[in-house]
């Protein structure tokens, strides 16, 4: 079954690539021509050294998490060294969401001036700790089968919270001056969406795996 979660895996990183300029494109795609920035500019993203950081933690995380769905899958034990990755990467992307939020409203408070980016970072550390300590408490007291189900759960959930608070941001920014749109609120989209793709990819190989034990009983 490594195989085939070595495919989702695959695929939740293409997927993330080909989204990435279309999204893109439409955040900062604006009414008024003159504030409009280049194609260059968007082409431009993929050699910064950011991006491919963000994209190695979203597919870090979601490696951790078909991980140990490759070894329930298989009937072995899951060890604790097998959940210590999963409790790290996904506390962390918990705490993406919340920075996320945090830069949205900052930037829309501050109306895109004098930003206080050092909210976002205090945020992150603070809640990659409490969402830390969460995810341990749930991986001593539920099955492993449960535990990951609980933190796909906490992906979509806070995923679509996270939406729901940067869209409308994104849209109010638009209509102010100070650029075509927001780039707080722009990251607060981008962690949401890359957050809720990885609340699906443990849920596609579940299916799959069980498909394949129907017609392979062997």
């Amino acid at each position: 079954m490594k195989k085939w979660a070595l495919v989702v895996l695959a695929l939740y990183g293409l997927i993330i690539i080909i989204f990435t300029f279309p999204v893109t494109i439409l955040s900062f795609l604006s009414l008024d021509p003159k504030n409009n920035i280049n194609l260059k500019a968007f082409e431009e993203l993929f050699t910064h050294w950011p991006y491919w950081v963000g994209f190695a933690l979203f597919l870090a995380a979601q490696a951790a998490l078909l991980d140990v769905h490759v070894d329930l899958t298989d009937r072995r034990p899951v060890s604790q060294r097998s959940i210590v990755p999963v409790v790290v990467f996904s506390s962390l992307l918990m705490a993406l969401l919340v920075a996320g939020i945090v830069l949205a409203i900052n930037e829309t408070v501050s109306q895109g001036k004098n930003m206080k980016e050092w909210l976002a970072l205090a945020a992150l550390g603070a809640s990659w700790v409490v969402w830390g300590c969460v995810f341990y408490v749930w991986s001593r007291k539920l099955a492993p089968q449960s535990f990951l189900e609980r933190i796909r759960l906490s992906f979509f959930r806070g995923s679509i919270l996270e939406l729901l608070v940067a869209v409308p941001l994104h849209i109010l920014a638009r209509y102010r001056n100070y650029c075509c749109a927001g780039f707080g609120t722009f990251l607060g989209i981008a962690f949401g969406l890359a957050v809720m793709l990885c609340s699906f990819g443990p849920g596609v190989f579940f299916l799959f795996t069980e498909r394949w034990k129907k017609l392979h009983p062997r």
